[in-house]
């Protein structure tokens, strides 16, 4: 009797056990489909994330577009052009055509501070030394303002430079990047002026800082 009553009470007890239980089961089950639908989600918005990222840089690379100065400023580099890299320092990047007669130099200097505000006034100062580059022949000014260019000022002088060994195309931009002096100098032969001032002057309003 008593083996009799042991038997009966097992079996009340796992008939119990399996009455809470399924219950139990199907909610972890939910909670474990639920965590697996948020990771998948993840995953798929961290791929597109990537995604977006590799055509954003695939892009830019296609497009020429160049990051200097510790990223902080990137550009559209004319094509024909490649860094010099004996010339090239952390404040000084130096870019030629193959045979050395076009040259774009690019300075930023930490230790001359100035604001976006100095940059208008900054002209006039530039185009004096440009006339004083002239040595007294006149000068054939093809531009000479100040650009609005992705929310910073760039002071742009654009000019023929007459000369005795022959004419020079130049364009000097001067801005303001973190805080300090940046300058953008361009010159090339004036008999190719031509060739280069188009992609010169996009590349002048692709800049970003």
């Amino acid at each position: 009797m008593r083996k009799w009553m042991l038997l009966l009470f097992i079996t009340v007890v796992a008939s119990i056990s399996a009455c809470r239980f399924p219950g139990n089961n199907e909610k972890d089950a939910g909670e474990s489909k639920e965590a697996a639908l948020i990771v998948q989600h993840e995953q798929q918005e961290q791929g597109k994330e990537e995604k977006e990222n590799n055509n954003t840089n695939n892009e830019a690379a296609e497009q020429g577009i160049i990051h200097v100065f510790s990223n902080l400023m990137s550009l559209k580099l004319p094509d024909g052009l490649a860094v010099q890299s004996k010339e090239t320092s952390n404040a000084k990047l130096v870019y030629t055509d193959s045979d050395k007669k076009v040259k774009l130099e690019m300075w930023h200097d930490p230790e001359q501070r100035v604001t976006d505000a100095d940059i208008d006034r900054g002209r006039l100062k530039m185009k004096g030394i440009l006339e004083q580059d002239g040595e007294g022949e006149k000068l054939e000014w093809l531009k000479d303002e100040t650009m609005l260019v992705h929310g910073k000022h760039i002071a742009v002088n654009e000019v023929i430079i007459p000369s005795q060994k022959g004419d020079t195309y130049r364009l000097v931009g001067w801005a303001e990047l973190d805080g300090a002096f940046l300058e953008i100098k361009f010159s090339a032969p004036a008999d190719e002026k031509d060739t280069w001032q188009k992609a010169v002057v996009e590349m002048i309003e692709s800049i970003q800082m």
